[in-house]
Formats: structure tokens, C-alpha cells, sequence
């Protein structure tokens, strides 16, 4: 376990120069020299109205912050004609088009589609927010010249004049997350969508099999296993990871959702088959977790979105039921701290990410999950690096009263060096088995009574 977060560590150490900010939709940690200028709010001609943006630049990235009137999805909505593309013109070749909505970056001199990659984006919130950040590298399309970059909008708003930013000196890396030496003991939490069964087809099985073994967890929660069974799933990990003195793993399974632990576990009540819950009997005591994977697409208000915060309050009865003592018996679980993962399909609005967090539920709290090697808090992206923008869908949240997290991130195995993938029995490739990144949480219990 250690070695695999010496090796992140190292992954975190090795990038966090590059960027001196993370793109994750929070905007503590923007730098005081953005340039900003405002635009009249009810002006547009589509959902997207622009009041303010902000702009930074270093070297061949451009880092544009949007404000709009009200909470939208950027990427979807109930009105997506006129889009809001974002232009940006370094001087020292093609400027680039980024259609929000079309979910297309356009270089304007052919017309050419260029892949979400090859320009770097990222974007932040993936839920309906009144504001986003966005980052875009203009290294494919000649770079920045002189360090000025031209921003302005076209479609649904634009700007009474194109926003100028000069390239200032970049505030330093941010700070490395490290694991406190003194903590010991901790268990480790993974979770992994495996893309539609990936498991058990060839294309993958190789790759998420030894992503799986790398990461050395106690605790997988698993999602799209549709065709597959719990005892396939726990015959696979007794396979590929063989525990010591004749134990066996064990799977608990729901829809497409599975819990899979190297402790005995019971399950727990099922309102809706976007979820599996068990109580995992682990050394310490038992731990209440929960593998996730509700309702897909739509945007803020659509039905979609709906199901998605009647699902959440679903797994919130569950964990209400948990601590009123409801499901009690040998194993007393009332005060057991709780885990939630998965793939949560954050496209819409909070309701679902709100209804699993304090205040709605007592002590939860969100965990920071970070891409460290793109400096964002991307989970999942289109293999081809076309069509929706890469974005936030897989999500953690735990029992923050109860537990403390020793370190997490969002684990990519393109950004390793080669000793560090020989080190862990990995291939650079190995994160292709699937459109989402595994997650990986180290957590220590918190003595009694602490909340």
C-alpha cells in the first residue's frame, strides 16, 4: 500500500510545476493578476449570458474564467441554439474555437476538429454553476505570441470588445498533499467504472485487472459489471489477487453496482438499483460503503437530473436507517462511519451530490479528488477525445466525523514513468481499459466520540 502512494507522490511531485492552479471549479486559488472585464448582463440571445470573464496566461496556456447570470450547464441545457463558443488568438497562428454546448474546439483557419487533448481543456463545474473555469493550450495551433492572448465570445453573447491578457509571472505550484507519518493503520478505498462489464472482455479485462492488483485496496466499489455476477466478480479477485492464509474476497452485487472487500461483509437494503450497500466487517470495526452509478445525462431541471436526486435520497434513507440503529443485529452499524462512491453522473445540478452531504446528511463531507497529472479534476473522458469535454463524474464523499483522509487521488497511468509503472506491474496504457479513471482514498479511523 505504501509503495503505490510513494509512486503517487512522486507523480504529484514530477507535474505540480506546470500548472499553479487546480481547474476544478473552486476560485480560492486564482491568481491576483487575471484580467477581467464585465459585459451587460440580459443581453444574450440564449441561456449562456456572460456578465464577467477573467483571463490568465502562462507560456502557451490560457486560463479563462466565465460568469454568467444564472446556474446553467455549460455543456447542456433545455436550449442549446445559440451555443456560446469561446475564441481565443494567441498571434502566432490559428485562433481556436470552443463550441460549449456543440462540445467541439475548432482550430478557425481550416475549420479543422482538433481532439479535447491535443489543446489540453479542461472545465469546471461539470454541474450547473453561475460560474466556470477553463483552461486551453495553444501549443498545437503555433502557441502565444508575446504573451498577449485576444478572448471574446461568439453565438449566444459576446463582448463589446475582445479581453486582452498579457502574460504575467505565475504564482508557485500549489502545495503537495502528503500522508502524515504518524497515521498508521489506515484502509484503502477504491472505486473503478469499468466500462460496460470490462471486467470480463478481452479488450480490457488485462488493463483493469492490473490497475486493480496496483492499487492494493481493501475496499473496490465497482460500476457497469452489468452482465457479470457476484460470485464471477469474487472468483476474478481471488484469481488476480489471492489474499493470505486461505481467505477469499467477497462481492456484493446490485444492478451494475458491486462491493467488493477483502473483510466479510452483509448487505444492505435496496431502494433502487442504481446502488449496492454493504456492511464491510473490517479489523477495526464495520464501515458502511456504498458503489453508485444513477441515472445518466440530461442538465439542471430535466427529468434526468430529477431521478438523479430522487436515487440520492434513496442512499441517503439507507444511511439514515444505518444510524437510527435500523439494521442493527450481531454487528451493532449505528455508529459506523460511511462511504459513498462511484460513478454519480454530476451533469446536472447538485441536488444528488447535496442530498449526500451536510447538511442534508449529517457529518458527510465531499472528498478532494485530484487529476494530478493534468492538474484538474477530470475522472472521465471520451476515449476518442472527441465529444463531451472531459469532466467530474466519478465522486467520494465520507463520513468526515468518523473518518480522516490520509491522502487520495484520481489515478492515471499515462502520466507514470517507467519505473514507476514496472514498479506497480503497470502498463502506461493500462487507464484505456475504461473512459473513467480509477479513484484511490486512504482513510484512518477517528477514535469514539470524536464527532
Amino acid at each position: 500500500m505504501r509503495t503505490f502512494m510513494t509512486v503517487l507522490l512522486g507523480l504529484l511531485t514530477a507535474h505540480a510545476a506546470a500548472q499553479s492552479f487546480i481547474i476544478d471549479g473552486a476560485f480560492d486559488d486564482w491568481p491576483a493578476n487575471a484580467v477581467t472585464t464585465s459585459d451587460a448582463a440580459g443581453d444574450a440571445t440564449g441561456q449562456l449570458d456572460v456578465t464577467e470573464v477573467s483571463g490568465v496566461v502562462m507560456g502557451n496556456t490560457v486560463f479563462v474564467s466565465v460568469t454568467i447570470t444564472e446556474p446553467f450547464n455549460l455543456q447542456s441545457g433545455s436550449s442549446s441554439n445559440p451555443d456560446l463558443k469561446l475564441v481565443l488568438d494567441g498571434g502566432a497562428g490559428a485562433a481556436v474555437e470552443v463550441r460549449f454546448r456543440g462540445r467541439r474546439v475548432v482550430r478557425r483557419d481550416t475549420n479543422q476538429t482538433l481532439t479535447w487533448d491535443a489543446v489540453r481543456y479542461s472545465s469546471a463545474p461539470t454541474v450547473a454553476a453561475d460560474r466556470f473555469e477553463n483552461r486551453v493550450d495553444l501549443s498545437a495551433v503555433g502557441g502565444v505570441a508575446d504573451g498577449s492572448v485576444s478572448v471574446w465570445f461568439e453565438g449566444s453573447d459576446t463582448l463589446g470588445a475582445p479581453l486582452t491578457i498579457q502574460e504575467a509571472a505565475p504564482a508557485g505550484p500549489p502545495t503537495p498533499a502528503r500522508a502524515d507519518a504518524r497515521l498508521k493503520r489506515g484502509f484503502r478505498v477504491v472505486s473503478l467504472n469499468t466500462l460496460r462489464t470490462g471486467l470480463f472482455k478481452p479488450a480490457q479485462a488485462a488493463r483493469l485487472a492490473r490497475l486493480l492488483v496496483s492499487a492494493q485496496a481493501d475496499i473496490y466499489l465497482l460500476q457497469e459489471e452489468y452482465d457479470s455476477s457476484e460470485s464471477q466478480i469474487e472468483e476474478l479477485f481471488n484469481s488476480i489477487m489471492p489474499l493470505e492464509k486461505g481467505q477469499a474476497w467477497n462481492a456484493h452485487k446490485r444492478g451494475d453496482t458491486v462491493v467488493v472487500s477483502r473483510w466479510l461483509m452483509s448487505g444492505l437494503p435496496n431502494y433502487d438499483t442504481s446502488y449496492s450497500a454493504a456492511a464491510v466487517l473490517s479489523p477495526q470495526g464495520p464501515i458502511v460503503v456504498v458503489s453508485q452509478h444513477p441515472k445518466c445525462c440530461g442538465y439542471i431541471g430535466s427529468s434526468e437530473d430529477d431521478r438523479r436526486i430522487q436515487q440520492a435520497g434513496l442512499t441517503a434513507q439507507v444511511i439514515d436507517e444505518v444510524r437510527a440503529g435500523q439494521h442493527d443485529g450481531v454487528v451493532v452499524l449505528r455508529d459506523a462511519p460511511v462511504i459513498i462512491g462511484g460513478y454519480w453522473n454530476l451533469v446536472g445540478s447538485r441536488g444528488p451530490l447535496d442530498r449526500l452531504t451536510a447538511p442534508e446528511l449529517p457529518g458527510v463531507s465531499e472528498l478532494r479528488l485530484v487529476h494530478q497529472g493534468k492538474a484538474d479534476v477530470s475522472t472521465w473522458r471520451e476515449l476518442d477525445g472527441l465529444g463531451f469535454p472531459p469532466g467530474r463524474l466519478d465522486v467520494v464523499v465520507f463520513d468526515s466525523q468518523r473518518l480522516k483522509p490520509i491522502d487520495a487521488r484520481v489515478f492515471d497511468s499515462a502520466f507514470l514513468t517507467q519505473a514507476q509503472l514496472d514498479r506497480l506491474g503497470l502498463q502506461a496504457t493500462d487507464s484505456l481499459g475504461s473512459d473513467h479513471l480509477m479513484l484511490i482514498a486512504d482513510f484512518l479511523r477517528l477514535p469514539a466520540g470524536n464527532d
